[in-house]
């Protein structure tokens, strides 16, 4: 992944690599509320930005950090 940007095709191939769904890595990014799996959607399909906060989040989980609420059901 680019240091600089995580462009959208890489966020779907990042959370399927986590084995996450679209919900769960909505919640791991911040996103609460109804419309959180919606704007996780938006993110893989670059109707939203993705920004710096989220690209260094994203990083970190691929680099095997696990916060405590991380989820245990599997996909």
């Amino acid at each position: 992944m680019n240091e600089a940007q995580l462009n959208p095709a890489q966020m779907e191939k990042a959370r399927r690599e986590l084995g996450l769904t679209l919900d769960q890595m909505a919640t791991m990014l911040g996103y609460h509320g109804a419309h959180r799996r919606q704007m996780q959607y938006h993110l893989e399909t670059g109707q939203s930005v993705i920004r710096d906060p989220q690209r260094r989040l994203v990083e970190a989980y691929l680099s095997g950090y696990r916060p405590a609420d991380w989820p245990v059901s599997p996909v």
